[in-house]
């Protein structure tokens, strides 16, 4: 038998839990963060779009979508997009699925594939927050996300972010 079989069944348990409790800590942090942003600016950077963000970033801080660069190129053109053809339609449900089919189309051009940033382009479809929400509020919830991850990365010993920022 080789050392590698010897393992006591425990250990695989034990590194189970200390992963989900590390993914756990990282999205509990990045949360706290983006209410307590909330709470002192008013902006509404506790949203669903940037919760999910967290929590990609989170469960898989080494996959290819959660890599700083595509997070940052994926959320303020696909919340442009989204700008744009609400201002042509309006705010309904038909200008949320075109904004985030758009949104998914314009993430791919860029090679810069976040699921959550189509979440945000379908928020911005269907409640229209109007032409300055993706510089007063995603770009701060995007920064206080990407700043949550990569502090746990330097604070956290079984969370590795980033892996790559490209």
């Amino acid at each position: 038998m080789s050392a590698t079989t010897l393992r006591p069944p425990a250990t695989g348990r034990r590194a189970a839990w200390a992963t989900a409790l590390t993914a756990g800590a990282m999205l509990l942090g990045a949360t706290a963060l983006l209410g307590a942003v909330e709470a002192v600016t008013g902006r509404d950077v506790f949203a669903l779009p940037f919760v999910a963000s967290a929590a990609v970033l989170a469960l898989a801080p080494g996959a290819p979508l959660a890599r700083p660069a595509t997070v940052l190129l994926s959320y303020p053109p696909c919340a442009l997009v989204a700008v744009a053809v609400t201002a042509v339609v309006g705010p309904s449900v038909w200008a949320a699925s075109a904004a985030a089919g758009a949104s998914v189309v314009t993430m791919l051009l860029l090679r810069a594939p976040h699921a959550p940033a189509a979440v945000c382009a379908a928020f911005i479809g269907l409640t229209d927050p109007g032409p300055g929400y993706p510089l007063h509020t995603v770009l701060p919830a995007v920064l206080v996300v990407l700043g949550a991850a990569l502090l746990a990365g330097r604070l956290l010993p079984r969370y590795g972010y980033p892996p790559s920022w490209h």
